[in-house]
């Protein structure tokens, strides 16, 4: 093998890398994205609680907004981690294999 074909293969693996941990930390990130937005809809929840234990009225239909958005946010929170989990696992059986 020659020498430039030796760096070819070197700057490809080395792109190749990069864009598995450049595709990580941007999954990781959306992922933090969703968990904000979750702790902010929890807040606003607990406030109504809160309010509906003091006894004050309150929206109901905000509370069931809030809560189908919190339950959608948390199914889309498990299939993103289910999703990385699962190419972890591939990338770790094809690194088995070589």
């Amino acid at each position: 093998m020659s020498w430039k074909e030796t760096l070819s293969n070197g700057l490809h693996r080395a792109r190749t890398g990069a864009e598995k941990a450049y595709d990580k930390g941007k999954a990781k990130v959306e992922e933090l994205q969703t968990e904000m937005q979750m702790d902010g809809l929890a807040k606003k929840l607990g406030y109504l609680t809160f309010d509906t234990h003091r006894g004050r009225k309150i929206d109901e239909a905000a509370q069931a907004k809030l809560l189908s958005e919190l339950t959608r946010l948390e199914e889309e929170l498990e299939k993103a981690k289910a999703e990385q989990a699962a190419q972890a696992a591939a990338e770790k059986a094809a690194k088995k294999r070589y």
